[in-house]
């Protein structure tokens, strides 16, 4: 093959290969929007950084959350933190090269937080990506932990303050 025939191939490949891969998202945003899935009550605008949006939580991925000891629910109010800075707030809190996967606004309520706070729930791959916790002392026989398979981390949506992170496994992910 000629440095031409492959300068053309490629100038043909690119994008083509584009064009599949946005339409396989915007498939998936449709098909997300179907779901019946209401949370995404992204309402605080966007702070300014070179950190484009991230996607809205799944509904998946909002069962998985609401399956832990934490509760996520539609926002009552707007943000005075704004998404970029929140999502930096929560990789801020992982190990150097870390992911955010999606962001929504929401009311978190647990035993932390009885009556919800406003919060930027934000979904996280940490470097490495999730692991199960520890399964106690080496050389001690300790039941295995759970799998995971989500990690959520929460950033006030009032100070811009990483408040906890929660991992946990669903069998819908």
């Amino acid at each position: 093959m000629t440095s031409s025939s492959k300068r053309t191939a490629w100038l043909v490949a690119v994008p083509l290969a584009m064009a599949v891969v946005v339409s396989v998202i915007l498939a998936a945003r449709a098909g997300q929007e179907k779901s019946g899935y209401t949370l995404n009550s992204k309402t605080a605008p966007i702070a300014s950084s070179s950190a484009a949006p991230v996607p809205s939580l799944s509904a998946a991925f909002v069962s998985a959350v609401n399956s832990t000891d934490v509760q996520i629910a539609p926002a009552t109010g707007p943000a005075s933190v704004g998404e970029a800075s929140a999502v930096s707030a929560a990789l801020g809190a992982l190990p150097p090269g870390s992911s955010a996967l999606a962001a929504e606004l929401v009311t978190l309520t647990n035993s932390q937080y009885p009556t919800g706070v406003l919060a930027w729930a934000i979904e996280t791959i940490p470097a490495g990506g999730i692991s199960a916790g520890s399964g106690g002392p080496a050389g001690t026989h300790q039941p295995s932990p759970p799998p995971r398979n989500f990690r959520v981390d929460f950033v006030d949506a009032s100070t811009g303050a990483w408040l906890e992170g929660v991992a946990g496994y669903s069998a819908d992910l």
